[in-house]
């Protein structure tokens, strides 16, 4: 799956994740079984029978600082999921009271300052999406400080180390130039390792109320190892539980999706979603048939323009849309319908500069009027899917003579990218140097991105510190596009580098 596939739906889950509510023993007792039945509506995106409910727990503890965050989470999750100026506003309206009657409350536990620690990360989520990065960095100060006196007076509190540590992982994978800023502002040392070690040991020493919320912290550990440990199978392996119900739970069945086809379960991917539950009982969700259009271009199905259709003609957020638009006239030119194709470009150039990596990259496309080429298109595809034999024989059907220009690049890129795939690593290090070589003046990502995967290739064959300067080109080239998302990337594989080589070879580290 592309990288700004991932990166997109990388961001909506771990987003998604930003929330966690228990009690300790030390004083406390964990919330009541209509809480935790609440939570479980929450994230299986019954939005309107958890509201409901909502209801009958506040008659009863109408002052639990737990009602107020899970009233939060409900109204959080579906500013996520619509993605669009109603439902944020009604967010920030509905936290600035929750926050003020939070502090208003006298409770002797742990709650109080958590509840309002989390609210504020949830708050802080949705203004670093909107592009609202010093405010967004600002609640999560507040939001650690907190946590960190919550942590001080109730030391016994699991859930202070499960926030802490996912922020502490987060702000290791910045690159230099913003992190120390981050850092600085938000008062935490990010370190990827350290915060994913600290949440997993969270998860393996069972306290109750890390129990009681094990899905999201599966999830939080899940994509964390998929996206800054390069640990696809690790990723993988953390969902295989019985907490993540897919044929019950939309949700579930997207997240597990999206590491399937990371790691090379396409077809896999598709059917969890084929058979995700739909219906009235479920808050709209039209993301997954976004994820389910990509993964069936993939496998070039010659149907995989209806669920893209069916998305960009229901969602009506901003993040992806034109992305959307890009991929159906992607199929419409594989088809052979050219016309389709200018159609569906045309809409998209005639659309204002979108704020998302993935929807940009769509808006220059059409804004160039240069349509990829069929075959390096179809390769890109089949290898995103994870087809790498099909991909490999899709792009050398034709010599590397008949390309030229930005194709020539685009071509030494994809034949790197396959080889890499198939363990041919001597062919994919050739064609990635060759990539840097001829791209690294050139605004394609084609040079940037070969960089960061030929980091990858060293540190998988223990060739530290070649992986430390592939690492270093990738953040010295300024592409286009995707620049922040491949940074982010070779910061934190500057990060496992430092965890996995310094005893090996200390020279560089």
């Amino acid at each position: 799956m592309s990288q700004t596939v991932t990166f997109r739906f990388r961001l909506t889950l771990i987003v998604l994740s930003l929330w966690s509510s228990t009690l300790t023993a030390q004083n406390t007792i964990l919330p009541p079984p209509a809480a935790r039945n609440i939570y479980l509506q929450v994230v299986s995106l019954r939005l309107s029978e958890a509201r409901r409910e909502m209801q009958a727990l506040r008659k009863d503890e109408p002052l639990a600082p737990y009602i107020y965050l899970l009233e939060n989470y409900i109204d959080f999750v579906q500013a996520v999921l619509d993605d669009q100026e109603a439902s944020t506003r009604y967010f920030y309206q509905q936290i600035a009271t929750r926050l003020q009657s939070v502090q208003a409350v006298r409770d002797p536990s742990p709650w109080q300052r958590y509840a309002e620690a989390e609210m504020r990360l949830q708050q802080a989520a949705l203004l670093g999406r909107a592009g609202k990065y010093l405010p967004c960095v600002q609640e999560t100060r507040r939001a650690c400080a907190l946590l960190e006196e919550n942590r001080r007076l109730f030391p016994h509190f699991a859930l202070n180390r499960k926030s802490l540590s996912l922020v502490q992982a987060l702000l290791g994978a910045i690159p230099d130039e913003f992190r120390w800023a981050a850092e600085w502002l938000s008062g935490i040392k990010g370190s990827v390792w350290e915060g994913i070690s600290e949440l997993e040991l969270l998860l393996a020493e069972g306290a109750p109320e890390t129990r009681f919320f094990e899905e999201e912290i599966r999830l939080a550990i899940a994509f964390l190892r998929l996206n800054l440990l390069e640990d696809k199978e690790g990723a993988w392996r953390i969902l295989q539980s019985k907490h993540w119900n897919a044929p019950q739970n939309p949700l579930a069945a997207y997240s597990l999706a999206v590491v399937a086809a990371r790691s090379g379960r396409n077809d896999e991917a598709i059917h969890l979603l084929e058979a995700c539950p739909n219906g009235e009982a479920f808050h709209p969700f039209w993301q997954r048939y976004y994820l389910l259009g990509t993964l069936k271009m993939n496998r070039l199905d010659n149907d995989a323009d209806q669920p893209l259709r069916l998305f960009a003609r229901h969602f009506l957020g901003e993040t992806g849309r034109w992305e959307a638009c890009q991929k159906i006239a992607w199929h419409a030119l594989l088809w052979g319908d050219t016309a389709e194709y200018r159609i569906w470009m045309n809409r998209i150039a005639s659309a204002k500069r979108p704020q998302s990596e993935q929807d940009q990259a769509a808006w220059r496309e059409a804004r160039q009027g240069r349509p990829p080429n069929p075959t390096l298109l179809r390769a890109r595809l089949l290898f995103d899917g994870g087809y790498y034999e099909q991909a490999y024989k899709s792009l050398t059907q034709y010599p590397a003579q008949q390309y030229s220009g930005d194709d020539a690049l685009e071509y030494s890129y994809r034949l790197a990218r396959i080889n890499h795939a198939l363990t041919h690593w001597d062919e994919a290090e050739r064609y990635y140097l060759q990539t840097i070589e001829q791209g690294a003046q050139k605004p394609a990502y084609f040079a940037c991105q070969a960089a960061l995967q030929l980091g990858i290739l060293y540190e998988h064959t223990q060739r530290c510190q070649q992986a430390k300067t592939a690492y270093q080109t990738c953040l010295s080239l300024k592409p286009q596009q995707y620049r922040i998302s491949l940074h982010t990337k070779a910061k934190a594989g500057l990060a496992r580098l430092q965890k996995q080589c310094i005893g090996k070879n200390r020279r560089g580290f």
